[in-house]
């Protein structure tokens, strides 16, 4: 990269080619997303959008090496396109084109660079991405959620963001987005490969979403059970189980429940996952011991109780090979409930989601473990052609309000319009079923935090989200990345085996009493016990280099 940033220099002009991105930043306080939260809390919505732009532009804190970038890039007559790449829940929307052009007069008018986004169904985007990644096709900035950060990284798909200083000369916007254990929390033995994203860092665990008039058609009463203005109803397994039954006999030709296999044990055990199920911390609040997940009794309960579930008629027989989407299932009537991570936001989220109101269920506590912050990153990619111009574009949706309203909500007076009391709803005539950019996942987008915020929200709703991210009970091990290149063989020894079993016995399809002593046998002929480890060695290296016991 050395090579290019001295090319650039020297011509006065950008390579136009493929760009990509991933970062974290490190101010030491959040402040950033504090003012912007507070500005977009206004009673005057428009002054609240200036007063945010204003800020962002202050956060940017453009270097001289980014300015010259820029004009430089505009002086040669030449316009990079960077290729953005991420998932969501439905596919490439009908809108995607217009909405690139629309993010590309922003880019084009203070980068000089334009963009072209890539979005891609969540059920392909794992294997899309590699493919891309390596085949060589551009893709400049993708983010790693589902990919994997640390097999983008062993992969080399990822680029070192502090080579030749290029986060700290053209990405300070990100740098200062962040606390400097967030930025921390996307390195990898010290080299930082992403950037987090701003959203939930931590989690309501077991969230349950189920559709308000399902309730009501059972005579289930949710009402009297929210506490104090709470959007979430703390419950416990007797009361679902009992929902479960009755909507299960109200309607015997509809799903109960659904769930992604993928995450069925990040988002229903308060345990700590350093980056794979391969040795967790069981007791994360007290205790830095790597343990085995599979010989737990917590991993236990869960395979029994969702085998309960399903032999109990409440899971689909399709259930593995379901690719629609939850929302996509409860939006067609297949599906009356399904498994969400809860956080401040999230009952006006899915009910947007699901095109009707939903109540939300937890039965669980909050919960942030060490992988926080790398769980899906922004990265760039190594073989990008233009790293400078990637970062700077990457930098903008960080910082840039009107960018980040675009690619969360779509264009204004087209997927969106302003309501008058500083939030945004649909656009005459528009709806969840009919938009062309609605997208379902502004969590994975670089900063949701300055984007305008949908009716139903509080103006202070990335308030609620500052404060539930800090008071949630964390992971002693928060930050830690295990670099398992060292181990990569064992690695995928055990993925191949835990892939097998998997979805067998955490949607409930074999019994744990007999598949769960074959896997464990398995694992531990795969090189479990070695990988497990490799990884406490790794985390009390990191443990004893940051003074934590």
């Amino acid at each position: 990269m050395k090579r290019k940033l001295m090319a650039l220099l020297l011509s006065g002009a950008m390579v136009c080619g493929a760009l990509s991105g991933c970062g974290q930043g490190g101010a030491e306080k959040a402040d950033t997303a504090t003012e912007q939260s507070e500005d977009a809390g206004a009673e005057d919505a428009a002054d609240s959008s200036e007063d945010a732009g204003e800020s962002t532009a202050e956060a940017t804190g453009d270097s001289a090496a980014a300015e010259e970038a820029i004009q430089a890039r505009k002086d040669s007559g030449e316009t990079p396109t960077v290729v953005i790449a991420y998932m969501n829940f439905a596919g490439s929307p009908a809108g995607i084109d217009r909405i690139s052009e629309k993010l590309s007069e922003i880019t084009e008018e203070k980068l000089g660079v334009k963009v072209e986004l890539q979005i891609m169904d969540a059920a392909s985007y794992s294997q899309n991405m590699n493919l891309m990644l390596a085949s060589g096709e551009q893709v400049d900035l993708f983010n790693a959620v589902s990919v994997g950060f640390m097999p983008c990284v062993n992969k080399g798909y990822t680029l070192d963001l502090e080579e030749d200083d290029l986060i700290q000369n053209y990405g300070q916007g990100i740098l200062n987005a962040f606390r400097t254990n967030e930025i921390d929390g996307c390195r990898v033995s010290g080299t930082l490969y992403g950037t987090p994203v701003k959203k939930d860092d931590a989690a309501g665990k077991f969230g349950i979403s189920i559709p308000a008039a399902l309730l009501d058609e059972i005579g289930f009463d949710y009402n009297s059970l929210y506490k104090d203005g709470e959007e979430i109803i703390y419950s416990d397994f007797d009361t679902i189980e009992d929902i479960f039954t009755k909507l299960h006999e109200a309607h015997p030709e509809k799903t109960v429940f659904y769930m992604d296999v993928s995450s069925v044990v990040s988002q229903c055990l308060a345990i700590d996952i350093p980056s794979d199920n391969f040795g967790v911390l069981l007791n994360p609040t007290e205790s830095l011991e790597i343990e085995d997940l599979f010989e737990s009794d917590q991993y236990k309960e869960l395979c029994q109780r969702m085998y309960d579930w399903n032999q109990r008629g409440w899971i689909s027989p399709d259930a593995i090979t379901e690719t629609n989407a939850t929302t996509v299932q409860v939006k067609s009537g297949s599906l009356m409930a399904y498994k969400t991570a809860t956080k401040p936001g999230i009952k006006q989220q899915e009910s947007n989601l699901c095109g009707e109101d939903m109540i939300i269920f937890q039965l669980g506590p909050d919960f942030k473990g060490s992988s926080a912050y790398n769980t899906m990153p922004w990265c760039i990619n190594q073989n990008t052609d233009d790293p400078v111009a990637a970062m700077q574009v990457l930098n903008l949706l960080y910082t840039d309000p009107d960018a980040s309203t675009l690619i969360c909500w779509g264009e204004e007076g087209v997927e969106w319009k302003e309501t008058g009391d500083g939030h945004i709803t649909y656009a005459d005539g528009i709806d969840a079923n009919n938009s062309e950019y609605f997208n379902n996942v502004n969590w994975e987008m670089p900063n949701q935090f300055i984007a305008k915020i949908w009716e139903g929200n509080e103006l202070t709703i990335w308030d609620r989200m500052q404060e539930f991210n800090d008071n949630a009970t964390a992971s002693k091990a928060m930050g830690f990345t295990f670099d398992n290149s060292d181990v990569s063989a064992e690695y995928t020894a055990l993925a191949n085996v835990y892939s097998e079993y998997q979805s067998q016995l955490e949607l409930g399809f074999i019994n744990p009493e007999e598949g769960l002593p074959e896997l464990v046998n398995r694992l531990k002929e795969a090189g479990l016990d070695d990988y497990m480890a490799a990884k406490q060695a790794a985390l009390d290296e990191w443990a004893a280099a940051n003074g934590v016991q």
